[in-house]
């Protein structure tokens, strides 16, 4: 319950104690609700995908789930990369794409760096680039660099899972 309810002559309606809730837009004991992501009188059609592979992700980028793996989507072939890890620390690294292309894979605390000495790449496509061991959750990636096999660098971006939907003061944090 959040207050009275008025009517547009200022009047309490059902007497003094008659107490109401405001719908998504404002309105007292108006019939307006949020849609599954969050928006008022919504149809159902905004809301973000959730990201479980690198197939779900736009092209030249790069996320990372909570459980470390790093995932990719690419349509130009991965010379090599580096990048931080935000809000985690770093124990170690490896599998995926990387691996199976045959990259040297290093780890420092914060850091994630693979190259070929071969000049083998990986490939154009998408799915887990590396698996990453954290101490901890990570909050995203930082530092991106993303080269092909002549060592140019190649637009990558950070893609991190869309927002949780507020519904209610509820969801809002303490």
């Amino acid at each position: 319950a959040c207050g009275n309810c008025i009517d547009e002559e200022g009047a309490v309606e059902g007497g003094a104690s008659s107490i109401c809730v405001q719908d998504c837009i404002g309105e007292w004991g108006g019939d307006s609700e949020l849609d599954e992501c969050g928006v008022c009188d919504g149809d159902g059609s905004s809301c973000g995908e959730e990201i479980t592979d690198g197939c779900d992700l736009p092209d030249m980028s790069l996320s990372i789930l909570a459980d470390g793996s790093v995932l990719y989507n690419t349509s130009e072939p991965i010379g090599g990369f580096q990048f931080a890890i935000d809000g985690a620390t770093v124990i170690s690294a490896g599998g995926g794409a990387a691996e199976d292309a045959g990259f040297t894979i290093s780890t420092s605390s914060t850091t994630v760096l693979a190259f070929s000495l071969t000049g083998s790449t990986i490939p154009a496509g998408c799915g887990d680039l590396v698996l990453v061991d954290l101490d901890g959750e990570p909050t995203g990636l930082s530092g991106i660099v993303v080269s092909d096999s002549a060592g140019g660098a190649l637009p990558f971006s950070y893609v991190g899972p869309p927002a949780p939907s507020i519904t209610d003061g509820c969801d809002l944090p303490d």
